[in-house]
């Protein structure tokens, strides 16, 4: 299930400085958002190991992947500077897949266009226990399945402090930011099918791996928040600096014998353990005067291993196999905000 942070647009205003970085929305507010995470998976080693046969799938490529997405918000309905209501349109929402390409193996494109792409959709906040619902605009249609995976947070509030701050000081954020920066909005990219047209007597082996949604809610660590310095050159912005220190293991049987289920093959794990690292920084600039984030730019790098062992029943007899995976991680995040109007009162 998707994860989004607990503090989504329900900070409440505070008498605090004006040099205190925190956020504040009107009705009628517009804002732009004009994302594009970058990831590359260099592996190392990846091999399966088919009834005790080895078969290299994929040892030395680098796969790489861009998520390039725009989101125009026009809040409906705000609350003590905090949006209640807005509308959502997916302007554009894009993947550019290199998967490369080895002999044997047949690997799932998922670049192109988002079938979210040019759709609007409305969150209400519910007054009573916060929950965002969602819901297509009149002039979109979609499948309710898409409205679940959406993540109404794109505003990056979950960095904020909780009371006042000065340039010099730090604090912790909440791991959660790391969802919100490499998987922007939740869900929105390519909607694609589960695996390869198999022909009559074969069977397809699919490699598992790191799950769709990236499992970012896995991490633990520490993120840290520190004001660097107020810039004044181009209006009034705080230079906020995230410092990453993380790691998780994921145990995956549970969603990888889901996925096959619906691939329609019959296929039970008894391993499927992904373990990662990553570290690094992203630099984030506030509107201090206009109280929203304008930019996010930074590198995040880091190594993974996986190890999977499960069967496979194909007709009159049953595989064994077992897929071990090592290499390493680089997330590089862009993200750039333009707001017009809803000043909060």
């Amino acid at each position: 299930m998707l994860k989004t942070s607990p503090l989504l647009f329900v900070l409440p205003l505070l008498s605090l400085s004006a040099d205190t970085p925190r956020i504040e929305h009107g009705a009628s507010r517009e804002l732009v958002r004009t994302y594009e995470v970058s990831s590359a998976r260099s592996i190392d080693t990846a091999v399966i190991n088919v009834m005790g046969q080895d078969q290299d799938v994929g040892s030395g490529l680098t796969r790489s992947k861009t998520l390039s997405l725009v989101v125009a918000d026009k809040i409906l309905a705000a609350k003590d500077g905090a949006p209640t209501r807005f509308h959502r349109e997916f302007t554009s929402a894009s993947t550019d897949q290199d998967v490369g390409e080895l002999e044997g193996v047949e690997v799932v494109d998922a670049s192109g266009s988002s079938e979210l792409e040019g759709l609007g959709v409305i969150f209400t906040r519910d007054a009573e226990d916060g929950e965002w619902g969602r819901e297509y605009d009149e002039d979109s249609e979609g499948a309710d399945e898409w409205l679940e995976e959406l993540a109404p947070g794109m505003d990056l509030s979950s960095i904020l402090p909780e009371g006042e701050v000065a340039v010099g000081d730090s604090w912790d954020v909440p791991v959660s930011i790391l969802g919100d920066l490499l998987r922007p909005g939740g869900t929105v990219d390519v909607k694609r099918d589960l695996g390869p047209d198999v022909p009559e007597g074969g069977v397809a082996v699919t490699v598992p791996g790191a799950p769709e949604d990236g499992g970012w809610d896995a991490f633990e660590g520490e993120v840290v928040a520190r004001y660097e310095s107020i810039e004044e050159e181009d209006g009034r912005q705080a230079k906020i600096i995230l410092t990453f220190e993380l790691s998780g293991e994921l145990d995956r049987v549970e969603d990888l014998e889901a996925e096959a289920a619906e691939r329609g093959a019959d296929e039970e794990y008894s391993e499927a353990l992904l373990t990662r690292s990553l570290s690094g920084e992203v630099v984030v600039r506030w509107d201090l005067v206009g109280h929203h984030a304008l930019s996010a730019e930074g590198t995040l790098t880091g190594e993974s291993t996986f190890n999977a062992a499960w069967t496979i029943d194909a007709g009159q007899m049953q595989l064994e196999l077992v897929y071990e995976e090592e290499g390493s991680l680089e997330y590089e995040i862009s993200m750039e905000v333009e707001a017009a109007g809803g000043e909060a009162d």
